[in-house]
């Protein structure tokens, strides 16, 4: 399990990604982008293991994922990743667009779900 709240640092996601114990996360309080810039750092440094696949979906599902991030994380191209990507409604627009034209149809299903629904409201 991980603790993820205001104040996280690189060093504490990395060595609890080395561990094995990001495959539970706890969410204590609203993140700030500068907060979850670290904690992807944080994996990255880690190497970006397959164990930490439900962190990185529950960043690029985040509200507060700054552009860059999500961008980065678009990158990474994992496919449980894309999907929670598909689902943020803060997606920037040229993501958006890369997810609704994915050659993979969960990831296009989702993006055409999330699209739909903003587009009502």
């Amino acid at each position: 399990m991980i603790r993820i709240g205001r104040g996280i640092d690189r060093a504490a996601v990395r060595e609890a990604v080395e561990r094995g114990e990001a495959t539970t996360v706890v969410y204590d309080d609203v993140l700030e982008e500068a907060d979850i810039r670290e904690t992807l750092a944080g994996i990255k440094e880690a190497g970006m293991p397959r164990a930490a696949t439900a962190l990185l979906g529950w960043l690029a599902s985040h509200p507060n994922t700054p552009a860059d991030a999500l961008r980065e994380l678009f990158e990474h191209g994992r496919r449980e990743v894309l999907v929670c990507l598909a689902m943020n409604r803060r997606l920037p627009e040229e993501l958006r667009r890369l997810l609704l034209e994915h050659p993979d149809p969960d990831v296009r299903e989702h993006a055409h779900h999330t699209f739909s629904i903003l587009r009502r409201h």
